[in-house]
C-alpha cells in the first residue's frame, strides 16, 4: 500500500485551488486591457467573456498556461459536436466562427503576458475553422429586405384613431426617412429633435442608445415620398402640444391598464420611455401583420434606405454624406454591407445582360460607375 504524504497532498490541494484564482485574474486582466486599453463597450467584453467562458467548460477550468496545440484542436472539434439548445442541436458555424476568433485573441494576449510565455502563438494558429467552413461562417445569410412599395403599404395601412396608432405609424415613417437603428429611435427625448432645422441629434449622453455609444447627426433623406416626414412631425407636434418636456421620450410607452395586472391600455401612450426596444420591435411586427405584408424587422427598413439611395448616380461627397448621416465611419461599410453587398443573383445577371447589350454599338458609358464597382468585386469573389 502506497504511503501518502500530508505534507505533498496538501500542497497539491493549495496547487489545485489556485489554479481558477489564476485563471480568474488572468480574465479579469484581459477584459480590462478590452475596455481601458481598446476602448471596448461593455456588451462587446461580454461577448469575449462567454467564448472565454466557453473554453473553460471545454477544458474543465484547466490551467490557462496548459494551452497547446493538441488543445487548441481539441477545442474547435469539440464546438462541432457539443450538445446546444440551439436549432438543428449543434452550434452554427458562424457562432463557433466568432468564440473562435475571440477566445484566440484571448490567448495570443495571454501568450505576451511574463507568467504565460509557455503558450506559443504557434499553437494559438490552430484556433481556426477550416477555410471552407470559415467562408460559410462569413458569408452571412440573405436578409429579408422590404420594397419600398410594401413599406408604403404598411405605413398606409394605419388609420390613426388613437395615440397608439398615430405614434406607431410615426415611428415606422421615421425609421423610413433616416434609415436609425430602433435602440436608438426607441430613446429618442424630444431635446433630441430640432424641428426648425430637421436635425436629430442622437447623443449618447442624453441616454439615446447608439451603436457603441456614437454621437450621430441624422436628418431625412429625400426619399420622393412626404408624408412620413408629415406622420412623424403630426406626431411630435402633438406631445409637445400635450406637455411633453425636453427630457420627454419623442414615442413613449404604452400605457398600462388600471385593472391591477400587468396589462396595457390599447390607446394610450404614457409619460415613459421603453425600458429596451423589444416594445418598439413588437410594433414592426403588429403592423406588417396588420397590412398583410411579411414581417421585416426594424434594421431591414435601414437597410432598405440605403438601397433606395444607392440607385442614384451619387457622387463621392454625397456617398460620404450619406454614410455620416447613417453614422457610418466608413463608407464602404455603407454601400458593401448595406448597399450593393446586398445584391441578389438576379440584379448582378440584370448587370452583366447590360453590360452585353452595350458591346454590339460598340458603348462603354452604359453602366455606371456604381455598377462596374459591383462588377469588379463578383470578380474578385470568384477568383
Amino acid at each position: 500500500m502506497t504511503k501518502i504524504d500530508p505534507k505533498n497532498e496538501s500542497e497539491k490541494l493549495i496547487e489545485d485551488t489556485s489554479i481558477p484564482y489564476r485563471n480568474e485574474q488572468a480574465k479579469r486582466r484581459f477584459f480590462e486591457h478590452l475596455s481601458g486599453g481598446e476602448g471596448f463597450a461593455g456588451g462587446s467584453v461580454s461577448t469575449f467573456a462567454e467564448a472565454v467562458g466557453q473554453w473553460q467548460q471545454f477544458s474543465k477550468n484547466d490551467d490557462f498556461v496548459n494551452f497547446d496545440k493538441s488543445k487548441a484542436m481539441e477545442f474547435v472539434a469539440w464546438q462541432k459536436t457539443r450538445p446546444t439548445k440551439a436549432k438543428g442541436g449543434t452550434l452554427a458555424l458562424q457562432t463557433q466562427y466568432n468564440y473562435l476568433r475571440r477566445i484566440k485573441r484571448f490567448f495570443l494576449w495571454l501568450s505576451e503576458q511574463h507568467e504565460y510565455r509557455k503558450v506559443r502563438k504557434t499553437d494559438v494558429d490552430f484556433l481556426r475553422l477550416s477555410k471552407k467552413d470559415a467562408r460559410i461562417a462569413t458569408s452571412g445569410t440573405t436578409k429579408p429586405m422590404p420594397t419600398f412599395e410594401e413599406v408604403q403599404r404598411i405605413i398606409k395601412s394605419i388609420h390613426p384613431k388613437n395615440e397608439i396608432d398615430t405614434r406607431d405609424r410615426a415611428i415606422l415613417s421615421l425609421a423610413l426617412i433616416t434609415g436609425m437603428r430602433i435602440s436608438a429611435i426607441a430613446t429618442l427625448k424630444m431635446k433630441n429633435f430640432d424641428r426648425a432645422s430637421k436635425l436629430i441629434d442622437q447623443n449618447p449622453g442624453d441616454g439615446v442608445l447608439t451603436k457603441n455609444s456614437k454621437k450621430i447627426l441624422t436628418t431625412f433623406f429625400p426619399i420622393g415620398w412626404s408624408e412620413p416626414e408629415e406622420f412623424f412631425l403630426e406626431w411630435y407636434d402633438y406631445i409637445l402640444k400635450k406637455g411633453a418636456k425636453p427630457d420627454h421620450p419623442i414615442f413613449p410607452s404604452t400605457l398600462k391598464g388600471f385593472s391591477g395586472k400587468n396589462d396595457f391600455n390599447k390607446t394610450l401612450v404614457s409619460d415613459e420611455g421603453w425600458s429596451g426596444s423589444s416594445g418598439a420591435r413588437k410594433i414592426f411586427e403588429k403592423r406588417c401583420k396588420n397590412a398583410g405584408v411579411p414581417y421585416f424587422n426594424p434594421h431591414s427598413f435601414r437597410h432598405l434606405i440605403v438601397n433606395y439611395m444607392s440607385k442614384a448616380r451619387l457622387t463621392e461627397e454625397e456617398k460620404r454624406a450619406i454614410s455620416m448621416n447613417l453614422g457610418h465611419e466608413n463608407v464602404g461599410t455603407t454601400f458593401g454591407s448595406y448597399g450593393y453587398g446586398n445584391m441578389t443573383p438576379i440584379d448582378a445577371v440584370k448587370i452583366v445582360q447590360k453590360l452585353n447589350m452595350a458591346q454590339p454599338d460598340g458603348q462603354t458609358d452604359v453602366l455606371t460607375a456604381e455598377e462596374r464597382a459591383v462588377l469588379e468585386k463578383l470578380i474578385k469573389r470568384s477568383i
